[in-house]
């Protein structure tokens, strides 16, 4: 494998190529300009000449003597080269010295942070990382790896407690028709009545395990809106409401609609999510209830006069295997991830869900769109 440069070894070498071709430049500007200098200062004439002072006769043998540098200049010229040359080494060196210095310093948050990143994994992920308060590139770089870091944590929680209820809700059915089937066949005589309720029992649990795994690919496998077309609201909840008719014919219960609306999204989706929340309507309702829904352009309210919920428990229905009576929902058949998958679709067309209570008895479900057309 390659080894990599350290940035500041790079960092330093570009700035040292830099400083060089401009001392170099420099160097060279001075010594040119100082031949310039004294080849002038050599050739000018120590007095004036005037046509009113006598002519003085100069032997063209000494005119050539004068127009060339002495010994002395000559040597000066080059102690002042040598000079330049060494002070633009001395410059060099001592500027490459400091470049590194302060490339160390101030990369020194970035290889801080680096060592930190490489010490995290998913059982120290809430640690986080120190911010430097240099308030530079490398602060933000260092907030936003700990805003990234705050954001998987909290998904792996979720996630890890989103496992652990779901294989306690799948052990629950399963543990049930295990104990079932052990108790009968510690049993030395059967009858048909017996058969019969072990297989009615089974059935059930069955079909709970069932409809949990059903909820739970519904939940893990959702993908976004594959598309967006004028989906009536009305005709979409009536066929909802036909679907559930004998469900909620078992109960007596009355369901209305009124008003209408158009939103864009997907039909199927959003036939899933009023599909969950009536079903939930019906389920949770008394005998010879009522559920109302009305329409309108931008909103669709469920209301039902069922047992309600509590004041403590409305701000988590959304969450994942939240129930308030597991007891009841259980016996109901809730597998508390109905309403999750509600919010999911919901909230993937741009939307908002809530609950309130309804008066005198009951809960009031508002599903409001943010883009209806």
């Amino acid at each position: 494998m390659k080894r990599s440069i350290p940035l500041k070894l790079k960092l330093t070498a570009i700035s040292v190529c830099i400083l060089t071709a401009m001392c170099v430049a420099f160097a060279i500007s001075t010594i040119y300009s100082t031949n310039g200098l004294v080849q002038a200062t050599i050739t000018t004439p120590a007095i004036s000449v005037d046509e009113s002072m006598p002519a003085i006769s100069v032997d063209e043998s000494m005119l050539a003597i004068t127009s060339e540098p002495s010994a002395a200049v000559t040597e000066a010229l080059w102690q002042f080269r040598g000079t330049t040359v060494l002070v633009m080494l001395c410059l060099i060196a001592i500027g490459s010295a400091l470049t590194y210095l302060f490339a160390s310093r101030t990369l020194k948050p970035l290889e801080d942070l680096t060592e930190r990143v490489q010490h995290i994994d998913i059982h120290n992920l809430d640690e986080g990382v120190s911010i430097p308060q240099t308030k530079d590139e490398a602060a933000k770089l260092a907030q936003a790896f700990q805003n990234m870091t705050e954001k998987l944590n909290l998904s792996y929680q979720v996630q890890k407690n989103f496992s652990a209820n779901a294989a306690h809700e799948l052990r629950t059915p399963l543990a049930a028709i295990q104990t079932q089937l052990d108790v009968f066949q510690m049993k030395p005589d059967r009858n048909a009545e017996e058969y019969t309720n072990l297989l009615q029992s089974i059935g059930e649990s069955t079909e709970r395990l069932s409809n949990l795994v059903k909820d739970l690919l519904t939940f893990t496998n959702e993908q976004g809106i594959g598309k967006k077309e004028p989906v009536e609201l009305k005709p979409l909840l009536e066929e909802t409401v036909f679907e559930l008719e004998e469900y909620a014919a078992t109960k007596h219960i009355e369901i209305t609609i009124s008003g209408k609306g158009t939103v864009l999204g997907d039909d199927s989706l959003l036939q899933r999510a009023f599909f969950n929340l009536i079903s939930n309507a019906i389920r949770y309702n008394v005998d010879c209830g009522s559920i109302f829904i009305e329409i309108t352009d931008d909103q669709v309210t469920i209301a039902d006069t069922g047992i309600g919920i509590p004041d403590e428990a409305k701000s988590h229905i959304f969450d994942t295997f939240f129930c308030v009576d597991k007891s009841r929902s259980r016996e109901l058949g809730g597998s508390g991830l109905g309403l999750a998958i509600v919010k999911s679709i919901i909230e993937k067309h741009n939307g908002y869900i809530y609950v309130k209570n309804n008066q005198p008895q009951g809960s009031i479900f508002i599903v409001g769109f943010n883009s209806n057309i």
